[in-house]
């Protein structure tokens, strides 16, 4: 698969982390600064497919920062 493709509107959803230098995407990888290791919970939830799926349903999760 064509990584960039194929998670597009995840990697979007990703762009507030990069924009405040959290991490980094390129065409070979994602690399999470030691600062943004802190919320790492929160980047790995942007390719969560269940957690968007109920998210609209309003179902709960355990809260992040």
């Amino acid at each position: 698969i064509n990584f960039k493709e194929y998670f597009a509107d995840d990697i979007e959803d990703l762009q507030e982390f990069v924009d405040d230098n959290l991490m980094t995407i390129d065409n070979n990888e994602i690399r999470v600064s030691t600062t943004g290791t802190l919320l790492i919970r929160n980047i790995a939830m942007a390719f969560d497919a269940y957690m968007k799926k109920y998210a609209q349903s309003k179902k709960s999760f355990s809260k992040t920062v």
